[in-house]
């Protein structure tokens, strides 16, 4: 049950901020720069040099993805609380 949460509540949180901002004029340069930097994120990570020891199971791999993604997820939500507040004055 616990996994389904830690996989939900993102995706719940990012269509919150895509709701928030859709009816901000800069939304699709925002969206496209965030898919940009999602995908800089997962590369880095699946490709990059990794600084950490050998993670043999890749538990630490998933543990390090988990912990980006939901760090930007939240980043994004803060930023979409903020420019909504903006929108609406």
């Amino acid at each position: 049950m616990e996994l389904l949460l830690i996989i939900l509540v993102p995706i719940v949180i990012w269509i919150a901020s895509i709701y928030m901002l859709s009816g901000w004029e800069k939304f699709n340069k925002f969206f496209i720069i965030n898919g940009i930097l999602i995908i800089a994120y997962v590369g880095f990570l699946i490709y990059g040099k990794s600084i950490w020891e050998h993670d043999e199971y890749g538990l630490g791999f998933l543990f390090r993805l988990a912990i980006c993604l939901l760090t930007h997820v939240l980043i994004v939500f803060v930023f979409a609380v903020v420019k909504n507040r903006q929108l609406k004055k």
